[in-house]
């Protein structure tokens, strides 16, 4: 009995010293370690700026952004459309994410891109889409139904494979806003015949992607474990640390864009629709803002990589508005798009508040009456 007691008196007191360490450990953490929100969740829930002004914004309204999305696959196909869903702010139907005031009409505009497109850090009534449709009918006399045809992670092979597993309809208007997702698969991936989503799905084996939610919890909670966690998952990819193997990466791509782009105006042409392709801002197709500063800082928004990937394609890509042009392609470049808009626009590298949807829905409706698609009262 006497010994037994023993045990447990040194056991209580290795205890203590664990617990007394502990504490310090996460003490000085806290003194030292500045907060990193562990995940877009996260940092969206703080409200940041891009969020400030924002009507919809709620905790229940970012719960729901992060909890709809259900991205199917088509079975041996690179097609993603999002799944159905009815929610509050969110509502999916067939693919297809609901746009606001659609008119009763056979003219369609099929507005067709990546999460960029779908966008997914606004309501039903925010996105491209839906601007886009109120502006066509508040000023122009000739009724369009846009049709958001937005998906996670498609770069322009996967758009124009989904186009073609639609049934199209003669005068169809096919208005592809895309660029970004080439660039990261081109570049920061350096897989050109892969696909985002596949690349997501390989490190759905890691140990860490397989205990996401409570490393996250974890991280939330402890300083310490949030600077660990924060300081494990950063890293660079190997291939980006060769400025000969970004430059030849971005090369490729642009030549693989815009092969794809030329492609799918000849699909489009075919039958008998119009084809338009506008090149896509981000957050480093201009200058950075210091209010920009912490999407760049936190990897779990913007991967290290990105920002280097994303310059160096850009650079390739510019060009190509002019390429297409000269082969009878209708394209424009809004890449430097925002460089005249000093309000928090983006929530990460690549998508758009309510604000930032609304210029671009802006950029299209000119480009619509440009190419006389439109008329405008």
């Amino acid at each position: 009995m006497r010994v037994s007691v023993t045990w447990l008196r040194l056991l209580g007191v290795w205890l203590a010293i664990f617990a007394v360490f502990g504490l310090g450990v996460e003490g000085v953490s806290r003194l030292i370690f500045p907060y990193v929100a562990p995940s877009g969740w996260d940092y969206r829930s703080e409200r940041p700026a891009a969020y400030q002004s924002s009507p919809f914004f709620s905790q229940a309204f970012i719960d729901e952004a992060f909890s709809h999305q259900n991205w199917i696959n088509l079975p041996n196909t690179r097609i993603i459309y999002p799944g159905d869903y009815h929610g509050h702010w969110f509502n999916v139907q067939d693919g297809i994410r609901r746009t606001a005031e659609p008119p009763v009409t056979d003219r369609r505009i099929l507005l067709v891109g990546s999460s960029t497109i779908y966008n997914a850090e606004v309501p039903d009534e925010f996105t491209i889409a839906s601007y886009l449709q109120r502006l066509i009918r508040a000023r122009s006399d000739v009724e369009f139904s846009v049709v958001n045809l937005g998906a996670s992670g498609v770069k322009v092979s996967q758009q124009l494979e989904r186009l073609q597993m639609l049934e199209m309809r003669p005068g169809d208007i096919v208005l592809f806003y895309d660029g970004t997702a080439d660039a990261m698969q081109g570049v920061f991936y350096a897989n050109f015949d892969g696909w985002i989503v596949g690349e997501n799905r390989k490190r759905l084996d890691n140990i860490i992607a397989r205990n996401r939610v409570g490393i996250e919890a974890l991280a939330r909670r402890s300083r310490f474990f949030n600077w660990l966690y924060a300081r494990t998952t950063n890293y660079l990819p190997e291939h980006l640390k060769h400025p000969e193997q970004v430059r030849a990466l971005s090369l490729d791509s642009r030549d693989k864009l815009l092969r794809g782009l030329l492609e799918t105006d000849r699909y489009v042409s075919g039958k008998s629709g119009t084809f338009i392709h506008v090149l896509q801002p981000d957050l480093f197709s201009r200058p950075l803002r210091e209010f920009e500063r912490p999407l760049v800082e936190n990897h779990f928004l913007t991967m290290n990589g990105i920002e280097l990937a994303l310059r160096v394609a850009h650079e390739e890509f510019e060009p190509l508005t002019r390429l297409l042009a000269g082969q009878g392609v209708k394209a424009y470049d809004a890449s430097m798009l925002f460089n005249a808009v000093d309000a928090p626009v983006f929530l990460d590298f690549a998508h758009t508040n309510e604000v930032g949807n609304k210029v671009i829905a802006d950029f299209l409706f000119r480009i619509l009456v440009a190419e006389r698609i439109l008329t405008e009262r």
